[in-house]
């Protein structure tokens, strides 16, 4: 009884010590620039995104920054003019650079406000050794990972993007469709049972080895795919790029990582304004958020399907068992409801014709999220 009590009262003190956290008015009123991209002096195209934030009371999300002048300025000649493409996006076309440059990236938007980054240094990736995958049964998940390592010692800091592909069907198979307002039952031309999806991640992957002896990164956790995901059923590709950081840069993508992934238990780091190299040279008092780095990408990309994954049994599709909806030829030509999918024609002799519904996200693959085209590579 008096541990109960103890419990209970340390319970009501810890709760007693958990304040709301409260920006400033300026920041939580406040509409800053928020920059995301580096320069790529590899094979791929540079892109910088720019956007604003949105007041902490808007519903809204954040806008784009469009119509800016967006500059990559090298500190040996070298001024190169972004492109907008789409609104807040420009991107450069890839070329030679002098990795022995530094680079800052200037900005001037239309309200006549100027920003750059500071000079950063090129940073070459290493070549990435592998990628693996580990079932983790406990948990019911799947484990992919990289490895790698700098033979020069001249890296220690690391970020990687990920993107994941996998091809999947439909639970149900629908090779007709309804046609309300033809008033018939329509053959498909395109079935919609199997399809292609990609997805980018939006989680920060980072990793230092700057603790160990030697430049080397082993098994670290990338993208967890759990069992009951569609992804392992048929084929799965993962693609990783591969970063080299500098030790600022690292700093402040883990401590992004930790504010925007982690917060929100007793324990983890409180809310707070994070600020990286780029900066207001009109106002050295306006926040700017992002971190601008220049240096080579490594790829590398692992398939895998059901057979490769050691007795690794994907989950179905639950939700999609029977029984379904059965309806009457008049009930089918009356139907308005696009979140059901024809299954299945029942006409057999001495029976009224009728038919076999389905919910859309069983007999439609597009419903989660694909599409029926293939990619070329895939």
């Amino acid at each position: 009884m008096k541990y109960g009590l103890l419990l209970f009262f340390l319970g009501l003190l810890v709760a007693g010590c958990i304040d709301p956290f409260k920006p400033s008015q300026d920041f939580a009123d406040g509409r800053y620039l928020v920059v995301s991209g580096f320069l790529n002096v590899g094979s791929d195209t540079t892109t910088i995104l720019l956007s604003r934030t949105q007041s902490l009371n808007s519903l809204e999300s954040s806008t784009n920054e469009t119509g800016a002048r967006v500059r990559i300025v090298g500190d040996k000649g070298t001024t190169l003019q972004l492109n907008e493409v789409k609104p807040g996006r420009y991107t450069l076309a890839p070329r030679n650079y002098l990795t022995s440059e530094k680079f800052s990236l200037q900005i001037n938007t239309r309200d006549g406000k100027e920003y750059a980054s500071d000079l950063v240094q090129v940073k070459q990736a290493p070549a990435i050794d592998s990628i693996t995958f580990q079932a983790d049964r406990a948990n019911r998940i799947m484990r992919f990972r990289v490895n790698t390592h700098d033979p020069n010692n001249n890296t220690w800091f690391y970020r990687w993007k990920t993107e994941e592909t996998w091809e999947y069907t439909s639970a149900l198979y629908s090779k007709d469709s309804v046609a309300g307002g033809l008033k018939k039952i329509n053959p498909r031309v395109l079935i919609p049972y199997r399809c292609w999806r990609t997805d980018l991640s939006s989680k920060i992957f980072i990793g230092t080895s700057a603790k160990l002896a030697q430049d080397r990164i082993m098994n670290q956790n990338l993208v967890l795919v759990d069992n009951a995901s569609d992804k392992l059923l048929i084929k799965y590709s993962l693609l990783v790029k591969q970063y080299a950081l500098s030790q600022e840069a690292y700093e402040y993508w883990d401590m992004l990582a930790r504010t925007t992934e982690t917060t929100g238990g007793l324990f983890d780091p409180q809310p707070s304004v994070l600020t990286g190299n780029i900066h207001c040279t009109n106002d050295a008092s306006e926040l700017v958020f992002g971190f601008f780095s220049a240096g080579t990408e490594q790829q590398k990309r692992l398939t895998v399907t059901p057979y490769q994954l050691g007795g690794w049994y994907p989950g179905t599709y639950p939700s999609c068992s029977a029984p379904f909806d059965t309806l009457d030829a008049t009930e089918v030509m009356m139907t308005s409801d696009l979140s059901q999918k024809l299954i299945q024609i029942i006409d057999e002799p001495g029976t009224p014709l009728s038919y076999i519904m389905a919910p859309a996200t069983c007999a439609d693959c597009r419903f989660l999220g694909g599409g029926l085209k293939k990619p070329v590579w895939f």
